[in-house]
């Protein structure tokens, strides 16, 4: 009975906090508008948030048991030294791991992604909102990336390379990089890949290269031409997504 109680009462203060940041910062409650038929709009699964969450209660133990340790000594040989150390670290500690703990709430809440028959839009941030738009026109390939720690908790994440970009170099994360997109706790990552291929395929000018451009338009394509023909065909798309994507 105490369990439901207290889970209700921490819903209640974290909708509390989140109506009051939304209001005071102007962060949007919506999923970002995409033009288009076929719209759809998701947010990182439940297993995402738990493996922060898990990520968070370790941390947090990793930086009590030191200082508890170190505590536990001075109390022993001054007590009144510890008192007055003690009090202001584990107040700090506290309200530093409040408003971690909230932060990860808010990071969930504000991730969306969303995808149109035409492009992905990615949402997330709290204090600095990014968003950023692939257009499936430029879309090269579509990872699915999974940890061990991932597989625990039944996500993966989906890394959607575009054309122009020669990967997000070594000193950049891939969130941070205009050339790859990265969309992480996702649960049924095969099923959305195959989603946004889809969209790939129905694109005019995909440029993937891959073997279902040819079956999307199979009544257009010669029949006698040979491989070198259609690798310098490839080529061409390729160089022509590129331009595309520094215009």
């Amino acid at each position: 009975m105490k369990a439901p109680l207290t889970r209700q009462a921490s819903a209640w203060v974290y909708q509390g906090v989140w109506a009051v940041l939304t209001e005071l910062f102007h962060v949007p409650s919506q999923p970002p508008a995409l033009p288009g038929s076929q719209v759809l709009a998701m947010r990182p699964c439940d297993g995402w948030l738990r493996y922060r969450k898990v990520g968070f209660w370790i941390g947090l133990l990793a930086t009590l048991l030191p200082i508890s340790a170190g505590g536990l000594v001075i109390l022993i040989t001054r007590p009144g030294l510890a008192v007055a150390v003690l009090v202001p670290v584990f107040l700090v500690i506290l309200g530093m791991s409040l408003a971690s703990y909230v932060s990860l709430h808010l990071g969930y809440d504000t991730t969306w992604y969303v995808l149109s028959d035409r492009a992905l839009r990615i949402r997330r941030g709290v204090w600095t909102i990014h968003e950023t738009t692939i257009t499936f026109d430029n879309v090269q390939n579509v990872k699915i990336t999974q940890g061990p720690l991932q597989r625990l908790f039944g996500f993966s994440d989906l890394v959607i390379e575009t054309a122009g970009g020669g990967g997000s170099g070594p000193h950049q994360q891939p969130e941070q990089s205009s050339h790859v997109g990265l969309l992480q706790g996702v649960e049924a990552p095969s099923v959305l890949r195959e989603q946004i291929m889809e969209r790939v395929r129905a694109s005019r000018s995909a440029g993937l290269g891959d073997e279902h451009d040819t079956e999307l338009h199979p009544a257009s394509a010669p029949t006698n031409w040979s491989p070198a023909h259609l690798e310098a065909l490839r080529e061409i798309s390729a160089h022509v997504a590129r331009l595309r994507a520094r215009a």
